[in-house]
């Protein structure tokens, strides 16, 4: 999230997430590509709740929910990106990081603390967040 903000505030506009994109424009107009770009979705979806899983087998992340956690960070990157075209303003990326790295425990919190610090770690390992 945070990368592609910068980069969006470098050009000084946003076009909004390619796949994103093709998927508002081509879904309903192709069965076959929208099988393809489901697939891609799906493949992201796993990509990071195989990191969180990676990372409870290493005794982190033991309170999230990998399926769920892949859904939220790339349905929230999704709608982030359209949010973000349409104002053509990348503000809203950053909230939305915050909130993932947050989730439900509050920040001030030494526990809030460590799940925020362990979340930004899984995110940052996709360089599309």
């Amino acid at each position: 999230f945070e990368t592609v903000a910068a980069e969006l505030e470098q050009q000084g506009f946003v076009r909004g997430c390619p796949l994103n994109n093709l998927a508002h424009e081509l879904s309903l107009a192709d069965p076959d590509f929208r099988t393809a770009l489901a697939g891609i979705f799906s493949a992201w979806r796993q990509a990071i709740a195989d990191k969180v899983r990676a990372d409870q087998q290493a005794g982190r992340e033991q309170d999230t929910d990998p399926q769920r956690f892949a859904a939220l960070a790339v349905a929230t990157y999704s709608g982030a990106m359209s949010m973000a075209k349409t104002a053509q303003d990348s503000g809203v990326l950053r909230d939305c990081l915050n909130a993932l790295e947050q989730g439900a425990s509050p920040a001030s919190s030494s526990k809030g603390e460590a799940v925020a610090k362990r979340r930004r770690r899984v995110l940052r390992q996709y360089k599309a967040f």
